[in-house]
């Protein structure tokens, strides 16, 4: 992994930025600084030295479980909520058809190279396991859920242009969608992960923010929003 958090941020740092912060606090070694915060799993990570003058990495030292050692399943995917609220639901989907140019928009801010038969995938997954029944669901945090329901292939994406696969993980304490709206007195973090095969080459991590409504950068066509729409 070429980014991890901050030991005492919540920014993303390089590997030279983390080797220059642990000599600026007097370490020889980089290693024997406090290390690196995985974006996902939070866990302390090490750095390594790359065949290449830009390739220094940072890796975990422990068997544990993280989605940035192997693609795996996320713990909410697939997973219908176990007391579907049908009022919320039918509000929900409104929501979204009222709202999937600026949902299709943040999607596009979100996953490089996004193709409309992917959205597609998504809103079809959506309906399947009624992800819009939860109780208490935000509706404005849905594009933060869609991108977690199907893997970003690059033979998927628009005109096959995407090098890497994506995958979309919360951090490692959400196991359930309902944890993202809990009140816990933070904000909950996204991170999409760059796969190249089995390997991790970078995370990026998002804020759940809401103004994404404001704003329609990737407007769909008229006919584009009425397939879509009719998915939902």
């Amino acid at each position: 992994m070429f980014e991890v958090l901050h030991p005492h941020k919540n920014e993303l740092i390089t590997q030279p930025e983390y080797i220059q912060l642990a000599a600026e606090h007097g370490f020889q070694l980089p290693n024997e600084y406090v290390g690196g915060r995985c974006p996902v799993c939070k866990r302390r990570m090490k750095v390594r030295a790359g065949h290449k003058k830009d390739d220094g990495h940072f890796y975990h030292n422990d068997k544990l479980f993280c989605p940035t050692k192997d693609p795996a399943s996320r713990p909410y995917l697939g997973k219908t909520p176990t007391n579907a609220d049908p009022v919320a639901a039918a509000r929900n989907r409104e929501f979204a058809r009222n709202n999937i140019n600026a949902i299709w928009s943040r999607l596009n801010e979100m996953v490089p190279y996004l193709d409309l038969k992917e959205f597609v995938s998504i809103l079809e997954e959506a309906r399947r396991i009624n992800v819009y029944g939860y109780v208490d669901l935000d509706p404005t945090i849905l594009p933060y859920v869609y991108v977690t329901l199907i893997n970003f292939l690059p033979s998927k994406s628009r005109n096959k242009q995407r090098k890497f696969k994506f995958c979309f993980f919360y951090e490692a304490e959400v196991k359930d969608y309902e944890d993202l709206w809990i009140d816990r007195g933070r904000e909950c973090h996204l991170s999409r992960i760059s796969y190249d095969g089995n390997q991790t080459k970078r995370v990026k991590v998002f804020e759940m923010e809401r103004e994404y409504l404001t704003r329609v950068e990737y407007p769909l066509s008229e006919r584009q929003e009425q397939w879509v729409s009719s998915v939902c």
